[in-house]
């Protein structure tokens, strides 16, 4: 019987054992592995190398667990396990991720539809946004770093971190005209160049920016006379000033921020491209115009004196559920002439004037009217952000067509 081929190494977790099969990325420090778990599933697997371990490196590669440990974003890759290894020649942190075979490199190979090109770019620059929300630059954006689920058609943001441990090998390669491996660095900007020049997120704008007319026209600006997105797709030539933008060697010169791209992109109609927010409550990346949950409103307490029935509620109700309650434009039924719209609301408490046979009858009905308000509630709040969703993006399209009136009697100006 033939024996099993033996894995190239086996990295052991608190709860689970995966070994590697083949290498499928190589970095300045870390290594990507083919790995399956101990249940035969697969993943990947970054493992820093432990002789490039150094303490700084180290902490970087433990933040990089930290950020991707949470689910910040649909478009960023999610850590699901991490661990640290023992080699001869010490030891070093991996963490696993999901195996996800295509990258936006395998797809640019193939070349992307013009149609198709902003969808998938919307969903970068939703990855790069929500990280930036938590102050996290990723420095390294490229084709290789933006991985392709192929069941979901969803383009996830990976390898933050590696950068920096790359950054003094760019340095290095820059200093001594080493021209191959600058090659490796064609999507860094200008500051990422010079040693001891500040770099920040407006580095992964420039990034995004040569990302994007490669991903029209197959080929990466470098210096003036580059291939334009309108050379090669004239309808969506209206992007060649964005990209010029985003492109600019003084980082100053930039679009100050994702939103400020995005904002540009909802201008020319594209309302797939969706403005984002961090909830600071939730440390969550949300959709701008999405309505925070309504708190459910429930019945903690019942009183009746006679005369007045009173009903303790849960907390105190906000004046848009108020306003519900008592109109609730839902299927219901009153009871005794005692309906919703006859209560009075203070504080958390709701009374009514009610009779000795009406009591149950009337408490029986109001937790319907309770369930009925905070739902009617919920979907007013996502009414009223659609229709601020709206307003913004026919606002952003009006300044354009300003702009562009401004800019054709500009042209016809004889002085």
């Amino acid at each position: 019987m033939a024996s099993r081929k033996k894995p190239l190494r086996v990295f052991e977790t608190t709860f689970d054992t995966y070994e590697a099969w083949s290498i499928i990325g190589e970095g300045g420090a870390g290594t990507v592995y083919l790995a399956t778990r101990s249940d035969g599933a697969e993943f990947a697997l970054k493992a820093l190398r432990p002789e490039v371990s150094s303490s700084d490196r180290r902490k970087r590669f433990k933040n990089e667990i930290d950020f991707l440990s949470k689910d910040r974003s649909e478009n960023i890759v999610r850590v699901i396990d991490s661990g640290l290894a023992t080699y001869e020649s010490g030891r070093a942190p991996f963490y696993v991720m999901p195996r996800l075979a295509g990258t936006l490199r395998v797809l640019l190979d193939k070349k992307i539809a013009p149609e198709q090109v902003l969808p998938m770019y919307s969903q970068i620059l939703n990855g790069i946004e929500a990280a930036h929300f938590f102050k996290v630059i990723h420095r390294d954006i490229k084709p290789a770093n933006i991985l392709h689920d192929t069941d979901k058609n969803r383009l996830l943001i990976a390898d933050f971190g590696v950068a920096h441990f790359e950054e003094e090998e760019l340095l290095t390669a820059v200093e001594t005209k080493h021209n191959d491996r600058l090659a490796n660095f064609l999507y860094a900007a200008p500051e990422q160049r010079v040693r001891n020049a500040v770099v920040d997120h407006r580095a992964d704008i420039y990034a995004l920016g040569l990302l994007l007319n490669e991903m029209f026209t197959g080929s990466v600006p470098q210096g003036s006379g580059y291939r334009t997105i309108g050379s090669v797709v004239p309808e969506f030539a209206y992007l060649d000033p964005l990209v010029d933008l985003m492109i600019q060697q003084q980082a100053g010169n930039r679009p100050i921020s994702i939103e400020a791209i995005k904002k540009e992109l909802l201008k020319r109609k594209n309302d797939f491209v969706v403005l984002q927010k961090l909830d600071e409550k939730k440390r969550e990346v949300v959709p701008t115009y999405k309505p925070g949950e309504v708190a459910p409103v429930n019945l903690l307490n019942v009183e009746w004196d006679g005369d007045v029935l009173t009903f303790t509620l849960s907390r105190q109700p906000e004046q848009g559920w108020i306003n519900r309650f008592k109109q609730p434009r839902d299927g219901y039924s009153g009871v005794l002439g005692k309906g919703p719209e006859m209560f009075h609301i203070t504080g958390n408490k709701a009374h009514i004037n009610a009779g000795e046979h009406q009591v149950q009858s009337i408490v029986n009905h109001f937790k319907t009217y309770l369930t009925l308000a905070t739902g009617g509630y919920q979907r007013d709040l996502q009414e009223q952000a659609e229709q601020k969703q709206r307003e913004e993006r026919e606002r952003l399209r009006r300044e354009q067509e300003a702009a562009e009136k401004r800019a054709r009697v500009m042209q016809t100006i004889k002085f």
